[in-house]
């Protein structure tokens, strides 16, 4: 049986078309997945990506690809993974993949969007690719990453209501088809 997402009622409502993704019942497509990527090549949108592994170290670590590190603190960091993670070594570890949602806010406009529901810089100079900052978010606390556009972490329990502000701001949902389609678009370009 797959795991459902806290946003899980939410594409019930949009009535998006539901497929096993990563263990995970997730949105294939609200709409249909040619159109969704175009949308969101040209604006913004909004997709699950509560599928991913995260885990919270203190201390240091290393793990393998394809892991991706975020250093939140000079002592703590955020690994995430659409894959289990194979933890080569670690002084304390949390499996935080249940705590928290992941929402993949992408596209041209997708600063746009953040600057109506957050005060943090998150201009190029000050939120390059890859960084890590935490902030407030539609008035609630977020983990924002930089890649492919930009990966918010809330708990579970705010999770709808970031995901109907980023809707209300302007950005608009898209299911996993478009999501693999436009993060590997990013990577050929990178």
């Amino acid at each position: 049986m797959e795991r459902q997402s806290a946003l899980h009622h939410c594409h019930l409502d949009a009535h998006a078309q539901l497929q096993p993704f990563y263990g995970w019942q997730m949105p294939a497509w609200y709409t249909e997945p040619s159109s969704e990527l175009e949308q969101l090549r040209g604006s913004v949108g909004i997709s699950d990506a509560s599928y991913l592994t995260k885990l919270d170290v203190r201390g240091p670590c290393s793990v393998s690809l394809p892991a991706r590190l975020w250093k939140l603190t000079p002592a703590r960091t955020l690994i995430t993974s659409p894959l289990p993670i194979d933890l080569l070594s670690s002084s304390s570890v949390t499996d935080v993949t249940s705590t928290y949602s992941a929402i993949l806010l992408a596209g041209p406009r997708s600063r746009d969007v953040l600057h109506k529901l957050t005060t943090l810089n998150v201009g190029e100079a000050a939120m390059p690719e890859s960084s890590a900052r935490q902030a407030r978010l539609a008035h609630v606390n977020a983990i924002i990453l930089r890649a492919e556009g930009f990966l918010i972490l809330n708990t579970r329990d705010v999770a709808q209501h970031v995901w109907e502000a980023l809707l209300h701001a302007g950005a608009h949902p898209f299911g996993m088809v478009a999501q693999q389609q436009w993060m590997g678009s990013t990577h050929e370009d990178a």
